[in-house]
């Protein structure tokens, strides 16, 4: 690789190497779990062949994989450095000339590497094949015979107060979970007898909607029929009903970060902002992801950091085991904070870059202090 010397390369070879060997047997173990899960659920309500449950895992395979890279490297870093050290080569290296910032570039390297590679590639195909992974599914349930609820088709929603109560059903919803297609709405009314209220309720009429979504409030009807009890249809352009129903809470209950690939997440903020929605969980996601390289050189450096120290002084199981705890609190401290920007507690640049920054620091300050006092 250009900028890296021969012996660089030497060892970014067993970087690599290590990551392709803990990688393998991640996700070997995880296809295994997986289609015995496919098999054990969908399995369960319909027939389903062994080839079958194989593809619907190998559709959430790249999803899985992002999520175990952080400790691929980890483990990865250390299996490479780890060999290194037991055969001498770290000290012959040393004795070369180089110093521990030197054959600690080809880790890094690979850490950023990777971690642009799962940003820009392996989130949008995962995001992507999750979505097919949730189609087909369905269709295999359905088709079995199997009621499927489904978060973007036919929803069913109600609103009411103590004098109307409106059952909503919906074809389809939208990415944003604000615009609804096929919306038919049924609106009953209490029943007063002598001016007091009863427990009963009458139908007051029924709305055929094409598309409906909450704007202020109300609910933004267009291309719809009315139908009244003894009134003939009546066709409009739009209609606006009073609602209490929180978009907010439509954005959450319809939309999770997680299946939103890098490269459509700006514009699904931009065009959550604008339509006037908190777009904080989308916005910490897309950070996060803009600092997944950060985040991997940390872990690298702190699974090689760990492997310097000479095998015949002893004690270095002991640091493995501390670092393997401290890339594993880092991880926890990560979505920790991501909840914290979620829910509007912290920026969401500060709670997305914060811990991997910290992270990196920490490392960076710890191999300072070792190699250079």
């Amino acid at each position: 690789m250009i900028g890296l010397n021969r012996i660089q390369r030497y060892i970014l070879l067993q970087c690599v190497l290590g990551l392709a060997m803990v990688m393998a047997i991640f996700i070997v173990t995880i296809l295994l779990v997986d289609v015995v899960e496919q098999l054990r659920t969908v399995g369960g309500d319909v027939e389903l062949s062994p080839v079958t449950a194989v593809s619907l895992s190998l559709m959430k395979l790249p999803g899985l994989a992002e999520q175990t890279l952080p400790f691929a490297i980890l483990v990865a870093a250390m299996i490479a450095y780890s060999r290194l050290n037991a055969r001498s080569e770290l000290s012959v290296i040393r004795a070369s000339g180089l110093s521990a910032w030197q054959f600690l570039t080809p880790v890094t390297v690979m850490c950023v590497v990777v971690g642009l590679f799962a940003m820009m590639v392996l989130n949008p195909l995962g995001a992507r094949l999750s979505d097919r992974f949730e189609s087909l599914r369905n269709d295999l349930l359905i088709a079995g015979g199997v009621r499927v609820d489904s978060s973007e088709s036919d929803v069913w929603m109600r609103q009411g107060d103590g004098n109307t109560q409106i059952v909503i059903h919906a074809e389809s919803v939208d990415e944003t979970g604000q615009v609804f297609r096929g919306v038919k709405m049924l609106e009953q009314g209490r029943v007063y007898q002598g001016g007091r209220p009863t427990d009963r309720f009458e139908f007051v009429r029924r709305i055929d909607a094409e598309k409906a979504r909450i704007i202020e409030g109300f609910w933004q009807m267009e291309s719809l029929i009315e139908n009244i009890p003894g009134s003939p249809p009546q066709q409009m352009d739009s209609l606006a009903i009073p609602t209490d129903l929180d978009p907010d809470t439509l954005l959450d209950r319809f939309t999770s970060p997680n299946t939103i690939g890098f490269w459509s997440l700006p514009a699904f903020i931009k065009q959550t902002r604008e339509a006037g929605l908190d777009s904080s969980r989308f916005a910490v996601r897309l950070y996060s992801l803009t600092a997944i390289p950060v985040f991997y050189t940390a872990m690298g450096l702190i699974g090689a950091i760990v492997c310097l120290r000479l095998s015949r002084l002893g004690g270095t199981s002991r640091l493995i085991a501390a670092g393997g705890l401290a890339a594993t609190g880092v991880f926890f401290i990560m979505q920790f904070s991501a909840s914290l920007g979620a829910s509007g507690a912290l920026p969401p640049i500060i709670a997305a870059w914060s811990p991997a920054l910290f992270a990196l620091f920490a490392s960076l300050a710890v191999l300072s202090y070792r190699e250079d006092g």
